[in-house]
Formats: C-alpha cells, sequence, structure tokens
C-alpha cells in the first residue's frame, strides 16, 4: 500500500528545504485554475488532517473511507493525521504542506483559520476545507447539505416518538451542525408540530463520558429520539440509548455523516450518510490540472453524495406509513419540489 501514517516532524533540513525553494522563486498561482501537477513530485500525495479519532466510525471515519477511495482510484500516496488541537492542527498542516503534498483536505470547519494563514507560503499545495466558507488562489471549501437527509431523520422521529420528547447531541455548535439540526427539527415539526426538540453541546468532540451524561439526562426527561452528531463523543449517546433498553426504556438514536448502524445496532434506526464521492471528486480535479478555486456543493441529487440509510437490522421497527411518508418526501427533494435549505 501506499498509504502513510504520518506523525509530523519539524527538521532543520525542512525548514531550510522551504526557504531555499521560495528563494528561487515559486510562481504564484492563478485563481481561476491549478496545474498542480505541473512540477516533478514523486506521485500524487493527498493529506487528511482530521480533528479527531479516526476511530469514532463518523466524521472522521468517513474523511478516512474517502482517503482510502483516493488511494485506491487515483493512485495516490495517502497521510492520515489527527490533529485535535488548534495549534497542532495548524503545525500539522504546515509539515504536511512543506512534504510536498499536492492536496491537503482540513476536515472540519476549525481547519479554516489556520489554512488561511499558511496557504499564502505553498501556492502549489490544494487546501480544502470540509464544512468551510473560504475561497482563495489554492483554498477551495466543501459544502455537503446533509441537511435534506436529516429532515427525513426527523420525519421518522417524530411520527414514531411515544412521547412527543426528542434530543440532538452535537460536539461543538458549528454552523453545519447547527443547521443539519435545524434540518432535523424541521422534518419532526412537519409531521408532529406538538413535539418537543431538546439542543446540547458537548463542547468538543472526544469526550464519551460528557456525551453519555448528556444521553442520560435527556432520557430521564422523557425523551425517546436522540441524533447525536459529535463525533467519538456521539458513543456515549449510543451508551446511554443501549443502557435504557437493557432497563426495559426503549429509545431509538440516528447515526450522523456515515452509517452508524454497527456502531449501535439495537438502537441506531436510521441514518443521514455522506459518501467518499466529493472527496474523490474533488482529488479528481486536482489531480488532473481542472481544480478551480470554489465552494463545492454536494446534496442529496448530486450523485447521491448524501443519502438517508436504513439500519437494516431494526427495519421491521419503523412502521411502513413511516417508511412511505420519508419516501414520498425523499422523492419531493430529488425532484426539487420539496426545498430543505441550510440555515446561516
Amino acid at each position: 500500500m501506499k498509504q502513510i501514517f504520518y506523525t509530523p516532524q519539524y527538521s532543520i533540513t525542512i525548514c531550510a528545504l522551504y526557504i531555499s525553494l521560495l528563494a528561487i522563486g515559486f510562481m504564484l498561482v492563478g485563481c481561476e485554475k491549478i496545474d498542480i501537477m505541473s512540477h516533478e513530485v514523486d506521485g500524487f500525495k493527498v493529506g487528511m488532517l482530521l480533528p479527531a479519532s479516526i476511530d469514532d466510525k463518523g466524521w472522521n471515519a468517513l474523511a478516512y473511507d474517502a482517503l482510502l477511495a483516493i488511494e485506491e482510484e487515483l493512485d495516490a500516496i495517502i497521510s492520515p493525521v489527527e490533529s485535535h488541537t488548534p495549534a497542532k492542527q495548524k503545525a500539522d498542516a504546515y509539515s504536511l504542506a512543506a512534504e510536498g503534498h499536492n492536496l491537503i483536505f482540513g476536515h472540519g470547519y476549525e481547519y479554516g483559520a489556520p489554512v488561511k494563514i499558511i496557504a499564502p507560503d505553498f501556492p502549489e499545495t490544494v487546501f480544502v476545507i470540509s464544512s468551510g466558507d473560504i475561497v482563495a488562489e489554492n483554498i477551495a471549501s466543501i459544502n455537503f447539505q446533509i441537511e435534506p437527509a436529516t429532515y427525513l431523520l426527523g420525519i421518522i422521529a417524530g411520527m414514531m416518538t411515544k412521547t412527543k420528547k426528542i434530543g440532538v447531541i452535537g460536539g461543538q455548535d458549528f454552523p453545519a451542525v447547527v443547521s443539519a439540526f435545524d434540518a432535523f427539527e424541521a422534518g419532526v415539526e412537519s409531521v408532529n408540530p406538538e413535539a418537543e426538540v431538546r439542543h446540547d453541546y458537548v463542547g468538543n468532540w472526544e469526550d464519551v463520558a460528557k456525551g453519555k451524561e448528556l444521553a442520560i439526562a435527556q432520557i430521564n426527561e422523557g425523551i425517546d429520539f436522540i441524533f447525536p452528531n459529535a463525533d467519538l463523543a456521539g458513543r456515549g449517546a449510543f451508551m446511554a440509548a443501549e443502557e435504557a433498553h437493557a432497563a426495559g426504556n426503549i429509545v431509538y438514536t440516528f447515526g450522523a455523516n456515515r452509517d452508524q448502524s454497527e456502531v449501535s445496532p439495537t438502537t441506531v434506526i436510521a441514518n443521514a450518510v455522506i459518501t467518499p464521492r466529493p472527496f474523490v471528486e474533488i482529488a479528481k480535479h486536482v489531480k488532473d490540472g481542472t481544480f478551480t478555486p470554489q465552494i463545492y456543493t454536494f446534496t442529496m441529487s448530486t450523485d447521491r453524495a448524501i443519502d438517508l440509510v436504513y439500519n437494516p437490522a431494526l427495519m421491521d421497527k419503523v412502521p411502513e406509513a413511516v417508511k412511505t411518508k420519508v419516501a414520498e418526501a425523499q422523492t419531493k427533494i430529488l425532484s426539487g419540489e420539496l426545498v430543505v435549505t441550510q440555515t446561516e
């Protein structure tokens, strides 16, 4: 395999090389198109900066799945890097660029600020920010419109809840997370205006204990559907739901960003999924020299880059009337008759 599990290292050699290259003068790249393969490199090198563990089976795992797809489909040399703090995010982005990576994904809104500082020093490296809003000469952003899928999850929760109390748990209140929850709540309201949706945030993406604590508090208030979008911390919500099941209290959950049915097969009833296709498509543009800095938007209608996936093990728990309502809404979304918007 050409995969590199990369741990950033700083050395006088790298810094000297970087200064020398700047001294002989990189040509600044125009904003219309970047021919990233115009200089000689040792293969097509793609880095992926991740804010948490690839073992979260959610947001970070889906990015790692995409990186493996890029490796296979584009014969790329890949470098996944876990950057858990703002200081490390900036340092790791710098190191990957200094090592000659052609394309670096910053998988999360939080990578926008450090990349904006670093990118001008590496005009031949393309930086792409997941769920970002930055565009520059060599920076693009990917916009995943997961809202239609979370709207459909809201329909399921709204129709199936017995208590009319539903909860969402986020890692941090980033714009993309808030927007996904707003769409979920809109789906609930469309079928059950009397249902209440409680919003809680862990404050980070890795605190499983805190995620579980918030979920237990929601369950104790009578909430019977929980939608966690909190990466590794979301596992705490699944654990709380499983313990409620064991005690005879049926609480269902939803998966976010990736099919998480296997994480909690007895509680995850459906998932709002982002597929690897957006990452592969952008990487192909970079490798082919057809990349254009812009905000790349992927939707449920874009080759099903976003999708709703049921947990096969719990399909019999979903009433036919609910499946029919979800299918009708999905058809309207795909045809453009029903527009689920992103919130600012």
